[in-house]
């Protein structure tokens, strides 16, 4: 997680999910997408796993 906290967390997946929704609703009104933009895609899918789960350990510590 690298220290980072609650509010960095939770405005990164933010951010991460606004970006997948712009993605999925292109991909959805505007055709298939091309391979480069699919693995953005797919990383990013990576990286709101990656940040959620680092969020849910931040609340819980944060709880503690």
């Amino acid at each position: 997680m690298a220290n980072r906290n609650v509010t960095e967390l939770h405005e990164e997946l933010n951010r991460l999910t606004l970006e997948h929704t712009e993605s999925v609703s292109a991909e959805t009104f505007l055709g298939r997408l091309d391979e480069a933009a699919w693995l953005r895609q797919q990383e990013r899918l990576k990286r709101i796993r990656e940040v959620s789960a680092d969020l849910l350990v931040a609340l819980e510590r944060r709880a503690a």
